[in-house]
């Protein structure tokens, strides 16, 4: 019992009398306010401590807090089991069980269990495990279990499971697991996974798992969507549009079906296509394909393009019952005859994959010379695959 009396006086003597065993130095004005200097803080909550009532007008070198500490700034190293409050500039070492808040710059490291406030830049590294703001530039690494947020610029590093967001140029990367947003120009790598977002430019490259939305792309967008007004590099995804890029509207006959209709977007460089197909029957239903492939149209002269594409489409008798794939592998020569009209003809190599359990398959050629070259089953699995050569050959629209 007697040594918990003593702590709890020694407590009060900290608390009522600041220069007990710690010498205060410098004073300055900050703001028309008197600032003091001391070499340490010891305290158990704001006001309760070696500062004493005076500790929001202190800048201390190093300050230890049992659960919270309040001071004008710190110089070294601050710790405190819950939190920590600096009115301004805060540098080297920021250390809370909850939370940080500065009123002013960080210069160092500020980590939290929770939250970082910063109302001024950051010049170092902020790490919490729910969400770090600052409303001045990031110079440094923003670490964060949910959010980190700059309304300023960004030049270094954002990681958040959920969202990083920089109000102006970012220079460096951000990576979350839902979404990147950057005010202005981002030079770098965004990386999400859902969307990352600039209404500017992107030197570098955006990375997404559905959306890449950009003005203009120096580099490449890699996602489910993409959109750009221009990318000088690929843009590659299931649909990417560029805005000023690749567009293409395409009539034409193959192999398997007399009319054929697809739609080209992105860039030469690459590019995603979306079909489809009829062949009218008498007295059957219409058979007819839908399809998606990508390719690539490098220049061959001023107004040749050579063009190598991949692509996949179902062709069915009527309703889709049954797999019947037919996969395609396409060189051929784009003349472009016209401003907006082009010519387009080569040959394919192809690849069918179908249910051999299923007896209502369209027959396959419209023209005599197709042949099949090789044939084989995988009678386990009721599968059956077939390879032969074909043709494509049409007019596109640009």
């Amino acid at each position: 019992m007697k040594t918990l009396h003593k702590l709890f006086g020694a407590a009060l003597l900290f608390a009522f009398n600041p220069l007990f065993g710690f010498a205060q130095e410098s004073s300055v004005n900050k703001q028309d306010q008197e600032i003091k200097h001391t070499n340490l803080q010891l305290s158990i909550v704001p006001y309760l401590g070696t500062n004493g009532a005076n500790s929001g007008n202190y800048i201390n070198d190093y300050s230890f807090n049992l659960f919270g500490g309040y001071s004008a700034g710190t110089n070294k190293l601050e710790i405190a089991g819950l939190f920590n409050i600096n009115r301004f500039d805060a540098q080297h070492v920021q250390l809370a069980g909850l939370f940080n808040q500065v009123g002013g710059k960080i210069n160092g490291a500020q980590l939290a269990g929770l939250a970082n406030v910063t109302l001024d830049s950051i010049q170092g590294v902020q790490g919490a495990g729910i969400v770090n703001f600052t409303s001045g530039p990031v110079d440094g690494v923003q670490l964060a279990g949910i959010t980190n947020f700059t309304s300023k610029s960004l030049k270094g590093f954002q990681g958040a499971g959920i969202l990083n967001f920089a109000g102006q140029e970012v220079t460096g990367f951000q990576g979350a697991g839902i979404a990147n947003f950057a005010g202005k120009d981002v030079k770098g790598t965004q990386a999400a996974g859902i969307l990352n977002f600039t209404p500017k430019d992107v030197n570098g490259a955006q990375v997404a798992g559905i959306l890449n939305f950009a003005r203009k792309v120096n580099g490449t967008q890699i996602g489910l969507l993409n959109y750009a007004d221009s990318v000088s590099g690929a843009s590659i995804g299931l649909i990417s549009i560029v805005k000023s890029g690749y567009h293409t509207l395409e009539i034409g006959v193959d192999e398997i079906l007399p009319l054929n209709v697809a739609f080209r977007t992105g860039t030469r460089s690459f590019y995603n296509i979306l079909s489809a197909g009829i062949r009218p029957e008498i007295s059957n239903n219409i058979v007819w394909a839908f399809g998606y492939g990508v390719g690539t149209s490098p220049r061959l002269g001023k107004k040749t393009f050579l063009n190598l594409e991949v692509s996949s489409e179902q062709l069915s008798n009527g309703n889709v019952e049954a797999l019947n794939l037919i996969n395609r592998f396409y060189l051929g020569f784009d003349f472009k005859a016209a401003k907006n009209v082009g010519l387009y003809a080569g040959p394919s190599i192809n690849f069918r994959v179908y249910d051999t359990s299923y007896s209502n398959h369209p027959d396959l050629f419209i023209v005599d010379g197709a042949r099949i070259f090789s044939e084989r089953s995988y009678a386990y699995e009721d599968l059956a695959s077939q390879f032969w050569w074909g043709f494509r050959a049409g007019i596109r629209f640009f």
